[in-house]
């Protein structure tokens, strides 16, 4: 194993590093208390070609992979970006460009891809309200009349639908077979805005940088030639999305734990309390080095189930565990971040606690706890199904 990062990878990471801090807490306290698209970090993310860093060099990206994206928005997060830096990347460079690079015809790649990489944004239309984790009971139909498929139905927790051009929507377009459960659902590529469409965003206790919707289609019309890969076999593309998005909110995590860690270094260095440095006791010194420890070991999980998906093998286990890992091992971090500058922590200027609220949506998506434990338990300890 190599371990060591190659020179394009570690001129990636600094250039991120760079970008993360260049909007001071300022910014994205404003962002986070007026609810605001944080649209010139998007801007500069894309003028740098951050954006395009997996997509293939002929479509405009930089032809890199999963891995480098992953580094990419670790370092954006720890850099000064946070939970919103790194999550962003969810939408657009894995919701579209994960599953149109590996399952997209070469008339999507040409459409869609050159689009992203120049900053257009994409919702992902996935989850519904009786469903949930049960991808396979989902009941959004697409009735093919035509030359076009007409979507009916609804979806929940479905985030920047304000300002995405484009929407991937998770819909049967076969009737559903209780004996074949996966079969008949397709992934579908459509535009937005548009009047079949109706968002209705939820008031929420973080993650403001992007609005979060009950969504409804009514006769949305997409193109027949618009539906990814083949009519009714959607099962194998959608984990070529579930399975980067797990791991670049990993990776959006670690490097947001470093972040707070960083923070409540810097303030235990210079806040002094009866003559001497807070950060000279070991009750502050010690929550720190232990939750620095378990950011430590989710990266490497994080960066072992990017490479397996760079390369085609079987990442779900490693994703899993990357996204369980970096989720808790964060959370520590923040909490403990909070614990060693009191008050100065719970208060909003801090901007530590914005990031513990922020992170905290990880533990119930894009999968709960729950659900992981379940899944490795299943798939990796090969215990019996549980659920």
């Amino acid at each position: 194993m190599d371990f060591e990062l190659d020179e394009d990878q570690v001129a990636l990471a600094e250039l991120a590093k760079g970008l993360g801090g260049r909007l001071k807490d300022e910014y994205w306290q404003d962002v986070d208390e007026n609810h605001k698209f944080p649209e010139e970090f998007w801007n500069d993310l894309a003028s740098h070609d951050l954006l395009g860093i997996a997509i293939p060099e002929e479509f405009g990206g930089i032809g890199k992979g999963l891995l480098e994206m992953a580094i990419a928005v670790e370092a954006l997060s720890e850099g000064g970006a946070g939970m919103e830096g790194g999550a962003l990347f969810v939408s657009g460079p894995v919701f579209a460009g994960c599953l149109i690079t590996r399952h997209g015809s070469q008339k999507q790649k040409e459409t869609y891809l050159p689009g992203l990489v120049a900053g257009d944004l994409w919702a992902g239309a996935f989850t519904e309200p009786d469903s949930g984790s049960n991808i396979s009971t989902i009941r959004t139909q697409a009735t093919r009349r035509g030359d076009s498929y007409f979507i009916n139905g609804q979806k929940v927790f479905i985030s920047q639908m304000a300002h995405s051009k484009h929407i991937v929507v998770m819909a049967r377009t076969q009737a559903y077979d209780p004996a074949h459960r996966t079969r008949g659902i397709s992934l579908l590529l459509g535009d937005l805005p548009s009047p079949a469409v109706e968002a209705r965003p939820f008031k929420k206790m973080g993650n403001h940088f992007m609005d979060t919707n009950a969504v409804y289609f009514t006769d949305y019309e997409v193109p027949v030639d618009n539906v990814v890969g083949p009519e009714g076999d959607a099962w194998s593309p959608m984990y070529d999305v579930l399975n980067p998005e797990r791991i670049i909110l990993a990776a959006t995590a670690v490097g947001t734990g470093n972040l707070a860690i960083r923070k409540a270094v810097e303030y235990a260095a210079n806040r002094e309390v009866w003559g001497r440095p807070i950060g000279a006791h070991q009750g502050l010194q010690f929550p720190l080095a232990h939750a620095r420890i378990e950011l430590a070991s989710a990266r490497l999980k994080v960066y072992e189930a990017a490479w397996l998906y760079d390369h085609g093998l079987d990442c779900g286990i490693q994703a899993a565990m990357a996204k369980y890992s970096a989720t808790h091992a964060s959370l520590d971090a923040a909490d403990a971040a909070i614990q060693t500058l009191g008050g100065a922590g719970y208060i909003s200027e801090s901007g530590i606690e914005r990031h513990w609220r922020n992170l905290r949506l990880n533990r119930i998506a894009p999968v709960t706890d729950e659900m992981t434990l379940n899944y490795v338990a299943q798939h990796d300890l090969g215990m019996p199904r549980s659920y």
